[in-house]
């Protein structure tokens, strides 16, 4: 069979063009079905596309280190390569076939991505100066840093207490009944629409480009702290939240 972008255009569902941010429909989608057409007549598999990305995110990062600015703008292009890439593997795994572990190597690359970006932009920061301050800010390292773990403690308490409430649930201890979340029924989710507009598979990957252009980096790592610094706090106060009322409520189940 010779796949065309035309069969990844009109094999994407309904549910995924609406889920879909305004960016992607607009232009990284259309270019990763000419991508994924490329990939799929050349046995190219859905994982291997993720976890090549995974390496041009490591890459992205790892030229924000040096202090070169045609690197820096090199680095900030590949931040939307890696989200071409991203839409890529979904086609295939759409369209053509699913892979185990498939979910597992399309997240771990954005898992990467977001953990690596915030001190090196920090550093071409610190190279080149940026909108409200100058070369040598050392701090901005930090801040980026900052924005980096916040993603990734927020994704840890998340799957640590998923992880304690199946276990619990094994144990007959607290009831957590089915997840009857699904990708078609968090379309019309707002916070779900916002998760995806703001983060890395929306407007932020073009926001680095344009921040590295204009040497505005010190604005996006304000806004990346911003957003994952209030993403990791209502995540621990949610999620601490739901543990303490389930600790109390069935804390006579636990056995001795």
């Amino acid at each position: 069979m010779k796949y065309t972008a035309k069969h990844f255009r009109e094999g994407l569902p309904k549910w995924k063009r609406q889920k879909d941010p305004v960016l992607v429909k607009v232009f990284y989608r259309p270019v990763s079905f000419f991508g994924a057409s490329f990939c799929a007549n050349h046995g190219i598999s859905a994982n291997t596309v993720s976890y090549f990305s995974t390496i041009v995110a490591v890459i992205a990062c790892g030229l924000f280190l040096f202090n070169s600015y045609p690197l820096h703008i090199v680095g900030a292009a590949l931040f939307n390569v890696w989200l071409i890439l991203d839409c890529i593997d979904g086609n295939l795994a759409r369209c053509v076939r699913k892979q185990p572990f498939g979910e597992f190597a399309d997240s771990m690359s954005s898992y990467v991505l977001v953990g690596l970006m915030g001190a090196p932009i920090g550093v071409a920061l610190y190279f080149d100066g940026g909108l409200i301050v100058g070369p040598g800010t050392f701090w901005f390292i930090l801040i980026g840093a900052l924005a980096s773990s916040s993603d990734s403690l927020m994704r840890l308490i998340y799957q640590k207490y998923k992880n304690t409430e199946r276990k619990l649930a094994d144990m007959n201890v607290v009831d957590i009944g089915y997840d009857q979340r699904t990708d078609t029924s968090q379309v019309g989710s707002l916070k779900i629409r916002i998760e995806n507009e703001l983060g890395i598979g929306g407007i932020l990957s073009f926001a680095v480009l344009i921040c590295t252009i204009f040497h505005a980096l010190d604005i996006l790592l304000l806004y990346c702290v911003c957003y994952y610094g209030l993403s990791f706090l209502a995540t621990a106060l949610i999620f601490s939240k739901k543990a303490i009322t389930a600790a109390r409520v069935n804390a006579e189940k636990m056995p001795q």
